[in-house]
């Protein structure tokens, strides 16, 4: 076990809409253990629940301390434990002269109010979490139920908000210094307290064994990372939410704390960690945005639960990495003859739809469509032709015609042989300017001057470049410029526009980590990749999983807790190992 910080990485399970997290604020009476629910659309501190120890009735301060199954809240006079039993439910046992439990539901709109239902001695009550799109159960087996609310029902029947307020009380039974308390998540209609016999200890062992049991599929890493490894294995097992809503099967979401949801390049480097591991998981990940594909062929840029967002299309790294996925696991035919087709969709609405002067080189309409936001190469807020975007199709292309001659396809595997000779023809005539790629203006033409990697992203072509620009650009690269103590900076660290903490003009990154990798491995330079892959594990071993990193202290910024990272991770101490 490792000791678990739920300021950074929410304590949650498998399966799970619920996340455990104690927040921070300038506001002291904001300050507090929640349950944050990571349902809706991605916003921080989805607030639902929060838990306050109580004697007398009064809240009290604690301590509290965390694994990665269990929390204990300490306090004069008693102490307070929680853990997940599942998905569904999370057990809080107390013990201590009138110790108690006290759960603030929270609300925000007018008509937030909660029930308390059952007869007497047998009580619950479902909490209505509107705001986070969901409902929960609350009972205790040993003890008693008590709701105190304020309600201010607004005559006009508008959704104003109101200074609502709500809690449930739990009490120890008369004569009885012990309490337990089950939180279950119910989120599409109503339930009433099943009745068996609940114990904390089964509820953490139950917990535990699952978890332990995801741990043992995680492939062999250098014993230095074992204790990193575990760390990477349970943001990962924590993140996966069941299927429902608009998620007709697992997701594994980007994070518990600030990205609920999964977005159509992030969620591949998922599925690539999972490839080996849990081959079903993984074939799910890359068929989560399919699932959505319109008749154009696009899929959306992210969906959750209850929210889809077709605004970006983020790019094209399906095809890609179904071929990486391919080295780790095996496709039936069934899966093979669904992802081909839907990749050549996918390929075809670029083709057709991101071209609108017809010139054959697709383009990218806004940062946020290339996955790296803010890169200088979108500066002046205008259409842009990015070699990278050329790459990925090309490499979607390759991926086609393998897929093609596994099915026996001939005609199409020659078809897309073509298309990929001849897209790479037109990546080195218009991207090339002295054996190094330049994104252009599309409507111009004109080269984009830009020290940020986007353009070096097309390093994923490898052999299929001119030897001259495949060695310039790894020079570039490995050049002090851009490779740190830490590993490639998303821009030059002595470019005027480079900042420590400005998203994609400067900090680290572990998809780009995982591409440069993966690129210089199939161009021969092993030991470059050997050395970045080192800086990148190191990395995360000193700051953790975060979205993003310093490019020149290693320190996480942002999103503290972010699963690509993880993945990369896991799946980069993997092939060191070997």
């Amino acid at each position: 076990m490792f000791t678990l910080d739920i300021r950074v990485t929410p304590m949650s399970h498998y399966g799970s809409y619920m996340a455990l997290t104690y927040q921070e604020s300038q506001t002291p009476e904001k300050n507090g253990l929640y349950i944050n629910s990571v349902r809706g659309k991605s916003k921080q501190h989805q607030n639902a629940l929060k838990i306050m120890p109580t004697i007398n009735g009064t809240p009290v301060e604690y301590t509290y301390e965390a694994d990665e199954f269990k929390m204990i809240l300490t306090f004069d006079g008693g102490e307070i434990f929680v853990c997940f039993e599942d998905a569904e439910r999370i057990f809080v046992k107390g013990r201590g002269e009138n110790v108690g439990l006290s759960l603030d539901t929270q609300p925000i709109f007018n008509f937030e109010y909660n029930y308390l239902l059952g007869n007497t001695g047998e009580e619950y009550c479902i909490v209505n979490s509107y705001k986070n799109l969901t409902k929960y159960m609350i009972f205790s087996p040993q003890g008693s139920v008590m709701l105190k609310q304020n309600v201010f029902m607004d005559t006009t029947g508008s959704t104003n908000k109101a200074d609502n307020l709500s809690s449930i009380q739990i009490t120890s039974t008369e004569g009885s210094n012990e309490f337990l308390c089950v939180i279950e998540d119910i989120p599409t209609n109503g339930a009433v307290p099943e009745k068996k016999e609940y114990k904390f200890e089964d509820a953490l062992n139950k917990s535990r064994n699952h978890f332990l049991k995801f741990l043992s599929k995680q492939p062999a890493v250098p014993e230095r990372y074992q204790q990193t490894l575990r760390e990477a294995a349970y943001l990962n097992w924590t993140c996966i939410v069941n299927e429902q809503g608009l998620l007709k099967r697992k997701a594994m979401y980007m994070s518990n704390a600030n990205f609920p949801g999964v977005w159509s390049w992030d969620n591949a480097f998922n599925a690539l960690a999972l490839a080996g591991v849990d081959d079903e998981l993984a074939w799910d990940q890359i068929q989560l945005l399919f699932d959505h594909q319109d008749d154009n062929g696009q899929i959306p840029g992210s969906v959750s639960d209850s929210t889809i967002r077709w605004n970006f299309s983020k790019p094209p790294v399906q095809g890609l990495f179904v071929l990486k996925m391919m080295e780790k696991m095996t496709l039936t035919t069934e899966q093979l003859e669904k992802i081909y087709t839907q990749i050549q969709r996918h390929v075809q609405f670029y083709l057709q739809y991101k071209d609108f002067n017809g010139d054959g080189i697709c383009e990218y309409h806004h940062g946020n469509d290339s996955g790296q936001d803010n890169s200088t190469v979108f500066r002046n807020a205008n259409i842009i032709d990015s070699p990278d975007l050329t790459a990925f199709l090309i490499k979607s292309m390759d991926m086609l015609s393998v897929v093609a001659e596994k099915l026996d396809r001939w005609q199409d595997q020659k078809y897309w042989e073509e298309q990929s000779t001849k897209y790479t023809q037109k990546f080195c005539d218009y991207f090339l300017v002295e054996d190094l790629p330049a994104a252009r203006f599309t409507r111009n033409g004109k080269a984009i001057a830009s020290q940020g990697i986007l353009p070096l992203m097309s390093i994923i072509l490898a052999n299929k470049l001119p030897e001259a620009a495949k060695k310039n650009i790894i020079k570039v690269l490995k050049s002090k410029r851009y490779l740190t103590k830490w590993g490639i900076a998303s821009e030059a660290i002595d470019s005027p526009y480079y900042e420590e903490d400005a998203y994609w003009r400067g900090p680290i990154w572990a998809p780009t980590t995982l591409l440069f990798v993966e690129a210089f491995e199939e161009c021969g330079e092993q030991q470059l990749a050997n050395e970045i892959t080192e800086k990148f594990l190191e990395l995360c071993k000193h700051g953790g999983f975060a979205e993003n990193f310093h490019a020149e202290t290693g320190e996480g910024l942002r999103d503290l807790a972010h699963t690509w990272t993880s993945s990369v991770f896991i799946h980069l101490a993997s092939k060191l190992a070997k």
